[in-house]
């Protein structure tokens, strides 16, 4: 396989939305066929998934769910936990390095380069297509030689797109002044990216043409604030957003992790990270989340004390997780230094103690709940997945005690069955938010350019055809798509036929217009479609396209050409009809209904509307299934 192609989303900052951008395009990239990775070199985060291997940050972990792939630790080759002000956790290809951890950043940074391009050169000769991730800015030359931005996307031969958040305000001041100070790397640019936009976009617009003048680079377009709820790379930048329900306090402690894993109750209550005791108070659901310090977040977690108390002793539930779960415990012993050396007296709601080995558990977790009471009776028999993450021992994987349940397991809540018994309602699953996220890209930005900067092509003559790449070959007939102009009638069928069909282009470029009009149709179709272009002979092309779906567009030119060049459009779709019948393909036609206007004024054009009434009649009438667009709309009228 040749070496993969590579993309990668560079931001002003942290926080501009580069990861859920970048999940985005793959999960475009997976609609076109192509077979897409993440991968991001250095994540800094205490939010992380399990994986085989080990584990990685969640944002590449989310990523590689978009793409339709296995998440595996060369996604993130190294991850950094931090804990302090200047201590971190190292994991490298999923494994805590205990000697880098120890280590200064000066000093660990020469040992990261083999294996983070080890990591990038493997998924280079496996896939199609790469998505990277930068970190922060590309343009910190305090830090250069900048190895997460600059330096990967040189081994990659990377083109890239540069984002920036509206919302923070500044956008077009950091978009400028980033592409000043890449510059040797300029060359790398393809475009700049608006994101987290509200309000009117005309105001933004003169910002382009401003990007544009200065740089040269085109500005790709904006995208809106968008009301998803996905897990967030970063918890203490993320503000919850709060539907219909329950009070749900989650306690954010300094050093509080895996607040990721709490993203459905967005949609199923009215979340709250609280950083004092007034904050949590009324709420219905209290929960300490994970704790990548807990010895040192427990002088924090003793002033919520009488609250947690007060909380129990009304049989409110508590639901504590990992690090939560053991600063609940009577005590813990880390006499090996794992964090911090010494014993640390715990708050005493659990009967346990909690010692830290230097050993990590990382795993993939299940468990049957059974003998739960009161609040948490609801959740007996059932089945529930999660992960584990942590260096403690001495807890059972759940524990109950009074409305208190105490857990190791990560990601009990994103169990869809959980949130039915625990919220009577199930969250947004990520499949659909990830659809959601593909859509606004499709929709927002030029993604067109991001294929042309690629080199995106459709498989070559007798290549890999969407039945080749495992997708179900699609019902043979006619599908027809009727509508006025500009009703949404071509989208529909590029919707309909998917990542790989054959295009039967009807139109001619006679004019200027009509030729822009061309480019613009061109630039937004799939680039793995094949184009034949052919005003007149439909079935001859028809036996051509090597796909097995087929969308012509349009018929209405089409029979202005048959009448142009005086033959008989009624005899021509017999025969487009015949064609299609032995060609055993999916056909996908389109055709404007122009029947519902004015009577024309002279009569040529009377004769062509007739006449495309008639044809639009007869394809109607052979066709499997007919359609009506109406305001991008479209209305069944058979099938």
């Amino acid at each position: 396989m040749p070496r993969a192609k590579a993309l990668i989303v560079w931001g002003t900052g942290s926080g501009v939305g580069k990861s859920l951008l970048v999940a985005g395009l793959l999960r475009h990239f997976r609609r076109l066929g192509l077979r897409a990775a993440p991968f991001k070199a250095q994540n800094m985060s205490n939010h992380a998934r399990v994986v085989p291997g080990g584990e990685i940050a969640s944002a590449q972990w989310l990523q590689a769910l978009a793409a339709g792939v296995e998440p595996e630790v060369r996604m993130n080759p190294v991850l950094v936990k931090p804990f302090g002000e200047r201590g971190a956790q190292v994991v490298v290809w999923g494994k805590v390095d205990p000697a880098l951890s120890r280590l200064p950043w000066k000093e660990r940074k020469p040992h990261l380069e083999a294996p983070i391009r080890e990591a990038l050169e493997g998924l280079l000769a496996e896939y199609e297509l790469l998505v990277l991730e930068g970190a922060g800015s590309p343009v910190e030359r305090n830090l250069w030689p900048d190895l997460p931005n600059l330096k990967v996307a040189e081994w990659a031969d990377a083109k890239a797109l540069l984002v920036a958040d509206v919302d923070q305000g500044g956008a077009l001041g950091a978009l400028y002044g980033t592409w000043a100070l890449l510059g040797e790397h300029r060359g790398r640019l393809i475009g700049f990216a608006f994101n987290k936009f509200r309000g009117d976009l005309e105001l933004l617009k003169p910002a382009y043409r401003l990007l544009e003048d200065w740089t040269g680079i085109p500005v790709l377009g904006t995208l809106p604030l968008l009301p998803l709820e996905l897990p967030e790379e970063d918890g203490f930048r993320h503000r919850p957003r709060a539907a219909e329900g329950p009070k749900v306090a989650l306690l954010r402690y300094p050093h509080a992790s895996n607040l990721d894993e709490f993203w459905p109750l967005s949609e199923l209550a009215r979340p709250v990270y609280a950083t004092t005791p007034e904050e949590a108070e009324g709420a219905e659901l209290l929960v300490l989340p994970g704790s990548r310090f807990p010895a040192r977040d427990l002088p924090w977690l003793k002033a919520f004390l009488p609250l947690i108390q007060r909380h129990l002793e009304a049989e409110k539930p508590v639901l504590a997780v990992c690090g939560g779960a053991e600063m609940l415990a009577e005590a813990i012993w880390d006499e090996e230094g794992v964090e911090e050396k010494g014993v640390f007296p715990g708050l005493g709601l659990l009967p346990y103690r909690v010692r830290l080995e230097r050993e990590k558990r990382v795993a993939k977790t299940g468990a049957r709940l059974e003998g739960l009471s009161g609040y948490w009776a609801r959740l007996n028999g059932l089945e529930v997945q999660g992960y584990e993450i942590h260096h403690g021992r001495g807890l059972p994987l759940f524990h109950q005690e009074g409305s208190l349940l105490a857990t190791w397991m990560h990601g009990l809540l994103e169990n869809p069955h959980v949130q039915r018994a625990l919220f009577g309602k199930e969250a947004r699953g990520l499949e659909e938010a990830l659809e959601a996220l593909a859509d606004a890209l499709e929709a927002h930005l030029d993604l067109g350019a991001v294929h042309r900067a690629l080199g995106l092509k459709a498989a070559p003559k007798g290549g890999a055809s969407g039945s080749a790449r495992g997708l179900e070959a699609p019902p043979p007939g006619l599908v027809l798509l009727l509508g006025g102009a500009k009703s949404g009638k071509s989208r529909h069928a590029q919707r309909l036929a998917g990542p790989f069909a054959t295009l039967i282009a009807t139109a001619e470029a006679r004019d200027e217009e009509m030729a822009e009009r061309i480019r613009r149709h061109k630039e937004e179709r799939p680039p793995t479609w094949e184009t034949l272009e052919e005003p007149l002979d439909l079935a001859r092309a028809l036996e051509e396209a090597r796909h097995p779906t087929v969308v012509v567009d349009c018929l209405t030119l089409w029979v202005a050409n048959l009448l142009e060049r005086g033959l008989d459009p009624l005899e021509e779709t017999e025969r487009f009809l015949e064609a299609v019948k032995r060609s055993g393909k999916r056909v996908i036609a389109v055709s404007n209904e122009v029947g519902m206007g004015i009577v024309p004024p002279n009569p040529l054009a009377r004769r062509y509307r007739d006449l495309l009434g008639q044809v639009n009649a007869r394809l109607a009438e052979a066709a499997r299934e007919a359609y009506l667009l109406v305001a991008g709309r479209a209305l069944p009228l058979k099938g």
